[in-house]
């Protein structure tokens, strides 16, 4: 789980659910299926004045009782 100063709060599920949700309240603002387990943190870093948002999918290994895949990394840019 990953929050930022402007309220955010990312996470994601071994289900492949990628969340932004309002700190405040918990309402989710925001949910991409990444169809694979999300097994790492969530990383948020600045280039240039913009901010992203950064997630791993997948593995390669059947640790996390899920189906092994090709891990991923996806990349979302804030508004």
């Amino acid at each position: 789980m990953t929050t930022t100063a402007s309220g955010l709060v990312f996470t994601g599920e071994l289900t492949g659910d990628f969340l932004a949700l309002d700190g405040r309240d918990g309402k989710v603002l925001y949910r991409h299926d990444t169809e694979m387990s999300l097994h790492a943190g969530v990383i948020s870093y600045a280039v240039d004045g913009r901010q992203y948002v950064a997630i791993a999918a997948g593995a390669a290994v059947g640790f996390w009782r899920a189906p092994s895949a090709s891990a991923t990394v996806t990349v979302f840019a804030l508004p």
